[in-house]
């Protein structure tokens, strides 16, 4: 069985077409993480499973890849290569997810798809909106290890 967020959505009409927005798209959300933004529980979960070390080491990865998943995801989109979108946005997804970056596991899954339905136009202001995430998600998941809950 497969569980789904369901997220409370805002039809945006467009000639020909209407776009569901949901609310953390908005890339000019709160310049801080929210409890509503991230999972403290996901990084004890990781440390109680690994150690800090191993959650260190995950998150050292996921920030170094994080730019280079939107960097890639970016040059799909730019050449109409929706594979591309999917693939980035899908591991971007997972491992954000597993970090507890909510907000950025949730504009990951709805980019993701977008871009598997082809819906590249769209997918673009996902990848927006992840832009505006990377410094908050960056901020918080240092300090989180800094602090030593990761």
């Amino acid at each position: 069985m497969r569980r789904t967020l369901a997220p409370a959505t805002l039809s945006v009409e467009r000639p020909h077409r209407s776009l569901s927005v949901t609310p953390w798209m908005d890339p000019n959300h709160t310049a801080h993480p929210t409890p509503a933004d991230t999972d403290t529980e996901a990084l004890e979960r990781l440390r109680r499973f690994g150690g800090v070390k191993l959650v260190g080491g995950m998150i050292a990865l996921f920030l170094e890849a994080l730019p280079q998943r939107l960097a890639a995801a970016r040059r799909g989109l730019a050449h109409g290569d929706a594979h591309v979108v999917e693939h980035e946005l899908h591991a971007l997804k997972s491992s954000s997810a597993q970090l507890g970056a909510l907000r950025m596991y949730r504009l990951s899954q709805e980019g993701e798809a977008l871009a598997r339905a082809g819906a590249l136009d769209d997918a673009s202001h996902i990848l927006d909106a992840l832009d505006a995430e990377q410094p908050r998600v960056h901020a918080w998941l240092t300090e989180a290890r800094a602090v030593g809950d990761a």
